[in-house]
């Protein structure tokens, strides 16, 4: 989701995508009509079929407007899309941390849902080979095929193969059967070498999971390209040990291992079952943490309001005080020149009428000036103080 998307429900989207022409809606939302129905698609929003307002208009009978799909495990039951929609349609508040969560897929209890999906991916094999690999180890593959290619037209490369040692190539194999279990229920899966070391992660709807194949105990290591790894000698039957890490930070992991004849290879099913329930966990946990992220920062701002009324009201007496210093200096001003009005008049001073007259405008202009009800310096305090 980006920054300045939002979150609508799925079924206001359809209503949305439904109520008029593409031509008519893309202009309230100042986009094509193609930009329109290609954000509709990749929301999951059909668009009517062509005809369909022909049909309405000449009176016949059209399709029924469709209802959003159930949600599904680890997925938000929102729609992001651009913020330009927030202009026709009302923004949806997350799902409650405390749920429900259940839908026609997804059980309110967790263990259910592990029967569920357990229940649904059945059969799990791990292919003895990667000629048909899941997508989402492509990229791996491919790369090392070049690596292999450059090997081959010359005696030495610095850039070599890191994973054609039967250890790292069991370690591909399950993942890949792995990804390929998961994606029968519509989800996936994806790898990618950094520094020689796999990382690997899933994505259960909206929400994405953390994976790590390895060994188990202690092992021998080499150095290569910098690095500390696994020793590339070490044979396909080296205890290995598969770890969910919902959170890619190693808390709240959940861990299965070879075990005697039991290896990883034969658990693929209840792995898939358990990975989908990480995500599905970890996104109902996320709420929760939204939630409380949301309360913090409401204290914050809460807490820096009040600081900030503080000081607008030092202010506002600070202004006040200065108000009255300006009063009492404007109207001892005025009194000063009344008082030299009088001598005058009484003949204990001889000026030059003309003389005073003019002084007296200047000195009673200057009083005006600052004084704080004339020059408007009242206002800075009469208003008490608000954000």
């Amino acid at each position: 989701m980006w920054q300045k998307d939002i979150l609508v429900l799925p079924d206001d989207l359809i209503a949305f995508a439904w109520s008029a022409p593409m031509r008519d809606l893309a202009a309230k939302l100042e986009l094509s009509d193609v930009r329109l129905k290609k954000l509709l698609t990749r929301c999951g929003i059909a668009s009517p079929p062509q005809g369909y307002w022909n049909k309405i208009r000449a009176g016949k009978k059209v399709l029924a407007l469709p209802k959003a799909p159930p949600r599904r495990p680890g997925e938000l039951g929102r729609a992001s899309v651009d913020a330009r929609f927030a202009k026709v349609l009302p923004i949806a508040a997350p799902l409650a941390s405390n749920g429900p969560f259940a839908s026609a897929l997804v059980p309110e209890d967790l263990d259910e849902l592990h029967a569920q999906e357990l229940q649904a991916i059945g059969k799990a094999s791990v292919p003895h080979t990667l000629d048909r690999p899941h997508k989402g180890l492509v990229q791996i593959l491919k790369q090392e095929q070049r690596r292999r290619d450059k090997n081959a037209e010359r005696e030495w490369t610095f850039d070599e193969p890191r994973f054609d040692n039967p250890l790292a190539k069991r370690r591909l194999r399950i993942f890949n059967a792995l990804f390929l279990a998961l994606s029968k229920r519509g989800h996936d899966g994806g790898a990618y070498e950094r520094d020689g070391e796999i990382h690997a992660g899933a994505a259960i709807g909206d929400t994405h999971v953390g994976l790590d194949i390895g060994i188990v105990g202690s092992h021998r290591t080499a150095r290569q390209h910098g690095y500390l790894r696994p020793a590339p000698d070490q044979p396909a039957s080296t205890p290995l040990a598969l770890r969910i890490d919902p959170g890619f930070d190693r808390k709240n992991t959940v861990s299965w291992q070879d075990d005697g004849d039991a290896k990883l290879e034969s658990r693929i099913a209840e792995i898939a079952a358990a990975v989908i329930v990480a995500g599905e966990k970890k996104f109902r946990l996320s709420l929760r943490e939204a939630e409380e992220r949301a309360e913090r920062e409401r204290i914050e701002k809460e807490k820096q309001r009040q600081e900030w009324l503080v000081q607008l009201n030092q202010k506002r007496l600070q202004n006040l005080r200065n108000s009255g210093e300006l009063l009492r200096e404007a109207e001892d001003i005025r009194a000063f020149v009344e008082r030299v009005r009088r001598a005058i008049g009484e003949g204990s001073a001889d000026i030059d009428p003309s003389v005073v007259e003019a002084w007296q405008l200047w000195a009673l202009a200057e009083a005006d000036r600052i004084d704080p009800v004339r020059s408007g310096q009242i206002l800075t305090h009469l208003n008490e103080p608000s954000l």
